[in-house]
């Protein structure tokens, strides 16, 4: 969502990123792995980052190549290659995976000389990144998203398409690849199990912050969203409101863990119950979401 804001302000288009998390519906999922692994961040099911672009406004040409689809490797990487160079040269970015390292970042230009993309990463770190590494780096997925002309949605189209994505997520009804990852509500009690004293023992504390900075973040960005399309409607001044309690369960989670060491037993055990209440009143939240879609 970072490389998809900076591709759309990169263009000159103003950015809020209330509204881009909140109608791309990334504000209101969460995947979790069993060892806190940071993997979980990106095992999802891809064919959700056009329908983000869609979702911010703009038709989307997507090129992807998955592990299982080697045989079509040449031939997908050839055609991201003329989709890149075409929106260079229109000035728009293509957001693109494993730049720098396994995150998207953003292909800003390109050396026909050198056979190299001029690349920036979600670090913010510029460089350049030879044709042929185009996924064919650490994991080697291709992945090209390039934002185009307005879709025409309307503005209560995608809204209705957030909250309907949200409560999709939440009942597990996207892809996942469980049972060492899982998303949607059932997360919650999974992240919780990872941080307990008694089921810790193969953690990945390092990555702790990175976890509690992402669900945070984005529960803070689901709050405000629901907010803002309320418009008075008290069913989502309602779900805003159990978004924010959300919000507030896992502040403490990510104060604590920002601190980038393990913190001891009783504090892992409080800190576990704040996830299973952040949990909770997620679960209330999407009551009121599925609620006011059946009369919307």
């Amino acid at each position: 969502m970072g490389s998809l804001a900076t591709a759309l302000a990169y263009n000159g288009q103003e950015v809020d990123p209330i509204w881009l998390m909140g109608t791309s519906g990334w504000a209101f999922r969460i995947t979790v792995n069993e060892i806190q692994c940071p993997s979980a961040m990106s095992v999802f099911d891809w064919s959700l980052l056009p329908e983000a672009v869609e979702q911010a406004g703009h038709r989307c040409a997507y090129i992807s190549r998955l592990w299982w689809e080697g045989e079509l490797e040449q031939e997908r990487r050839e055609q991201a290659h003329a989709e890149i160079v075409k929106a260079v040269e229109r000035g728009i970015p293509a957001i693109a995976w494993d730049i720098e390292i396994p995150e998207w970042g953003l292909i800003v230009g390109y050396n026909e000389d050198h056979r190299s993309y001029d690349t920036l990463s979600c670090s913010g770190r510029t460089g350049s990144m030879a044709f042929a590494e185009l996924g064919n780096r650490e994991v080697k997925i291709l992945s090209v998203a390039i934002p185009g002309d307005p879709n025409g949605r309307s503005r209560q189209e995608i809204v209705l398409n957030s909250l309907q994505a949200a409560v999709r997520h939440a009942e597990q009804g996207e892809w996942m690849d469980r049972p060492q990852y899982m998303d949607g509500l059932a997360a919650y009690e999974l992240w919780a199990r990872t941080i307990e004293p008694e089921h810790n023992e193969k953690a990945m504390f390092d990555f702790a912050g990175y976890y509690a900075g992402h669900y945070y973040g984005a529960r803070c960005y689901a709050r405000d969203y629901l907010a803002r399309i309320a418009d008075g409607d008290t069913t989502l001044g309602a779900a805003s409101a159990a978004y924010g309690r959300v919000a507030e369960c896992l502040r403490p989670v990510w104060e604590r863990f920002s601190q980038q060491k393990r913190p001891d037993d009783a504090t892992l055990s409080a800190l576990a119950q704040s996830i299973r209440q952040a949990g909770d009143a997620e679960k209330e939240g999407i009551n009121l979401l599925k609620s006011y879609l059946i009369r919307a």
